[in-house]
């Protein structure tokens, strides 16, 4: 069925020459006085004959080279709820990127278009079936209405977020010294973020080290009396020591899947209970999600990780690498993270979010995450972030009289942290800020590195 577009264009006309002529010779070569293979429709079809095309057909092939949505295996899917008609669709339509359960093809290959018109058409029940449920589920969510509604949920969220930006308050020096020092005969626990807080975010590791006045302003932290300074980050621990090894600070690397205490604060643990290495959740504990030494004063927070995972992982990244330049790969003790800070920011954000899926289509019967990050897509052990090390750090501090908390982040995975320590601590005692004015789980927000640096600053002057 090819209904007639476009026809004042010259591309359009030899394209129509050369299909009437391939449709002649197929005819010609194996059809019969009773039996026509190829049945030709170049003229504008009523919608009701069209639906009827689309019911009986047991396959729909659709082979375009260059297309928008295409609307036709949508309408095709939706005709065929008896039958259960398998989709062939080309990965160069908008709709390979959402219809799971159609076979995808490059039909710029013949060898694998014509694997597919055999596959489809030999395909047992049982699977035409399950395929069809996937698509028809896609297909009758996701339409017209759902859409519509959405956007305007959307907006209504936004004018919503927006309102509540506008209420949120600047963290000052002021406010922050005042209950720094008002705890100052207990102990004050500071959970600082790093990429983006401590640090402007920079995409290669090695560019990464922190600025002499952020190590200055950290020292003058830790310095203080009755302070636990915890500097969390998703760079690995060898980094994490590089840059920090000299100061008396605790360290969280790659997300919270490794913590180390500071001096001060195992000095104070010395003699309380050893905390033990189960958790409180069934879930954490099904997961392998055990506390347990991995040396230098390091733990872990997950013990067993399949290897194999990265071996299905790392392909996957190198493929969406070699064809997005600008990205790289960083692999780290356990996680796997794929940056496209370089790249085309447009580009970048289509191959992130394509990588994405397929990468949840792999993984899908793994206990693993894929998070989408600040100009990154990264995979890891499932449940454990930094909110989940943070909570492992406090209940190994619970013989400790904490009567200040204060945490400062910018990224997503900060807001959990945030919604953490707002239950578990009192607002009295409590500061919590992200870094850059958005919607937010925070108390305050500062607006830079440079802003955030000047308040610790501050912290670090206070006093006892």
């Amino acid at each position: 069925v090819a209904v007639p577009s476009r026809g004042d264009v010259e591309e359009y006309k030899q394209l129509i020459s050369s299909v009437n002529e391939l449709v002649g010779r197929i005819n010609g070569r194996f059809g019969t006085v009773e039996y026509t293979p190829i049945h030709f429709l170049h003229k504008s079809v009523a919608m009701t004959e069209l639906v009827s095309l689309y019911a009986v057909a047991d396959v729909c092939l659709i082979t375009s080279t260059r297309d928008g949505m295409n609307l036709v295996s949508y309408e095709y899917v939706a005709s065929q709820q008896k039958r259960h008609g398998v989709l062939v669709l080309s990965e160069f339509a908008g709709a390979a990127q959402s219809l799971n359960g159609s076979i995808i093809i490059n039909s710029w290959n013949i060898e694998e278009v014509a694997a597919a018109i055999y596959q489809a058409l030999s395909m047992t029940a049982e699977q035409r079936e399950q395929n069809f449920n996937k698509l028809h589920k896609y297909v009758t969510k996701f339409t017209a209405a759902y859409w519509g509604l959405s956007f305007i949920d959307e907006l209504k969220r936004v004018s919503q977020a927006a309102d509540e930006l506008a209420q949120l308050p600047r963290l000052t020096a002021t406010v922050a010294s005042a209950r720094f020092r008002a705890a100052a005969q207990r102990v004050r626990l500071l959970a600082l973020d790093y990429d983006g807080t401590l640090s402007a975010t920079k995409t290669i590791p090695e560019f990464a080290r922190p600025s002499p006045l952020a190590l200055s302003t950290l020292r003058k932290l830790a310095n203080q009396p009755n302070t636990l300074v915890y500097v969390f980050s998703g760079r690995v621990r060898a980094h994490m020591d590089a840059w920090f090894g000299n100061i008396d600070v605790g360290l969280v690397a790659e997300h919270g899947l490794f913590y180390r205490h500071p001096q001060a604060a195992r000095a104070r643990m010395q003699g309380s209970p050893t905390p033990s290495a189960d958790t409180d959740a069934d879930a954490d504990a099904a997961l392998a999600h055990v506390r347990h030494k991995v040396g230098d004063g390091w733990y872990g927070l997950v013990q067993h990780t399949d290897p194999q995972w990265r071996q299905t992982v790392l392909p996957l990244f190198q493929h969406y690498t070699e064809r997005t330049p600008g990205s790289f790969i960083e692999e780290k003790e356990i996680d796997i993270t794929w940056h496209y800070r370089n790249t085309d920011p447009e580009f970048g954000l289509w191959q992130a979010n394509e990588l994405k899926m397929n990468l949840e289509r792999v993984l899908a019967h793994l206990p693993l995450t894929i998070v989408n990050g600040n100009k990154t897509v990264e995979v890891r052990p499932a449940r454990i972030d930094k909110a989940y090390a943070l909570r492992t750090i406090v209940k190994d501090l619970a013989g400790i009289d904490i009567g200040f908390t204060m945490a400062v982040g910018d990224g997503k995975g900060d807001e959990n942290v945030f919604t953490y320590l707002t239950a578990e601590f009192p607002a009295d005692q409590l500061v919590t800020s992200t870094v850059g004015r958005k919607s937010t789980q925070a108390m305050y927000y500062l607006p830079n590195v440079d802003s955030v640096l000047a308040i610790l600053s501050k912290l670090g002057e206070a006093g006892a």
